[in-house]
């Protein structure tokens, strides 16, 4: 699973006005940017070997940048989270996203420097992988 996958499935959601990854292009308001995660975590292989993984873990950063609003920042990644928390078997692209597991609850990040409100979800994307034996 690639971050554009990632990228894609959150499009899909219908949520934001924009969904970028990478980089937030002219911090455009009401918009979601998609980055891979830099918490750091140890590389795990199945016994067995990869060719016996059903799984994999794309972890990721999506920042929510929304408008001058704390309110309506705060609603729509409330929707965001939870629009997460009940995805499942989710097909996008290529891929099948399992289930996502969101490691901590939505963090204010404050304000840019236009004054616009971002919050930040971390998430782990779980999903299928290509010839797994589960």
């Amino acid at each position: 699973m690639r971050l554009s996958d990632v990228r894609d499935h959150i499009d899909s959601l219908g949520l934001a006005e924009h969904v970028y990854m990478g980089k937030l292009d002219a911090k455009q308001e009401k918009s979601f940017g998609v980055y891979n995660s830099r918490h750091s975590r140890a590389y795990q292989v199945a016994i067995g070997g990869p060719e016996l993984e059903s799984y994999g873990t794309k972890r990721v950063t999506i920042l929510v940048h929304w408008n001058r609003s704390l309110w309506e920042t705060e609603a729509v990644t409330e929707l965001l989270f939870d629009a997460l928390r009940r995805t499942r078997e989710e097909k996008v692209n290529e891929e099948t996203i399992k289930f996502v597991q969101l490691l901590y609850e939505p963090q204010d990040v404050g304000t840019d420097d236009a004054g616009v409100c971002e919050m930040v979800i971390e998430a782990a994307f779980i999903y299928a992988k290509k010839g797994g034996k589960a």
